[in-house]
């Protein structure tokens, strides 16, 4: 059957971030094909995409050789046929098969059943909860801290216990509390998702081009309670003039594959504020003068990514003991602080 090489690349940029890094359960790093849509499967997250032209093919091929061979190619117009255990792929004068598997084991039909009708999701979910999910942390060992919750009041947080951000979801949509982890919300928010549908342990996206991302939630009643640091009151200071600026060129060292593992370290002495960021490349400190003189010294650790969205609304903050507070119209970042105080 006639199918664009174009496209079908494109449904696999798509699906990939599904797959698993090595193959602790069978076919978890393997493209499957189902039902006209190319799916992949880690047990944390499942990502689907249609392809015009798969039609009635359904199995599975290992990743790395199908996608390694159609970086290769350079003519769009393929033919896709399954022969005696290989998907036989004919471009132009070129022919090529991989082994398949034309019988897929991967759990889709038992674990990512639909357990409501497909309900439509917040509009301002995605800025919510990609506002927070950079406060959660990466310890497995405490999972509440590694996820961001949803709660049906109409807000989204994370914490990592050291720092926490809260963003409010204005939408009237009505949403059940979600506990799910931080890295799975991180893929969900890419494709952009209209619509949810709960399963059963699992949560479903459905963006408006059919993809559809499956997530496996935290097995938890309750969040942590987050209330006295969201209602926390403090001294107020004023950040300096074009920290943007100087955070923009930070932003250059703190570069990481995932936007959860960026960071950057401020540290405040009396009047002057230094940023500093790293990473295996080379590093980066500038330092900025503060109109506040806030005594001590003071330090804060802190995503870019989420201090740049900071920074475009307010460089207010308060400080209350150990703990410094941001707040804008529909949100808020509460981090600890090394305080070091000077005799």
């Amino acid at each position: 059957m006639k199918i664009n090489k174009e496209e079908l690349q494109k449904a696999l940029d798509i699906v990939k971030p599904g797959l698993a890094s090595r193959e602790l359960l069978a076919q978890t790093t393997s493209f499957a094909f189902q039902r006209g849509r190319v799916i992949t499967y880690n047990d944390e997250i499942s990502i689907s995409c249609p392809v015009k032209g798969l039609g009635e093919i359904e199995g599975a091929v290992l990743a790395e050789n199908l996608y390694k061979f159609l970086a290769k190619v350079s003519i769009n117009e393929m033919d896709l046929e399954v022969k005696e255990g290989e998907i036989v792929m004919t471009i132009g004068t070129a022919r090529a098969g991989l082994t398949f598997m034309e019988q897929i084991t991967l759990p889709l039909d038992e674990e990512l059943r639909l357990g409501s009708k497909w309900m439509k999701l917040p509009s301002d979910f995605c800025e919510a909860v990609s506002f927070v999910m950079t406060a959660s942390g990466s310890n497995l060992n405490e999972p509440l801290l590694t996820c961001v919750h949803v709660s049906s009041s109409g807000y989204a947080e994370a914490s990592d216990g050291l720092r926490l951000a809260w963003h409010a979801i204005l939408d009237e949509t009505p949403i059940k509390d979600i506990i799910i982890p931080a890295r799975s919300i991180a893929e969900v928010v890419k494709l952009n998702p209209t619509r949810m549908s709960e399963g059963n342990g699992w949560l479903h996206f459905r963006n408006r081009e059919g993809v559809e991302i499956s997530c496996r939630i935290l097995n938890e009643d309750k969040y942590m309670n987050t209330a006295p640091y969201v209602n926390m009151k403090g001294n107020k200071i004023i950040l300096p003039e074009k920290l943007d600026e100087v955070l923009a060129r930070a932003q250059v060292f703190a570069k990481r594959e995932s936007l959860l593992e960026e960071e950057v370290h401020i540290k405040i002495v009396g009047k002057v504020l230094t940023m500093k960021a790293s990473s295996e490349s080379g590093w980066f400190e500038e330092k900025v003068d503060m109109k506040n003189n806030i005594g001590g010294e003071k330090n804060i650790v802190i995503p870019p990514y989420l201090l740049k969205e900071i920074l475009k609304e307010t460089s207010a903050c308060e400080i209350s003991g150990n703990k410094i507070k941001f707040q804008g119209e529909h949100w808020i970042y509460v981090s600890l602080l090394k305080t070091n105080s000077k005799k």
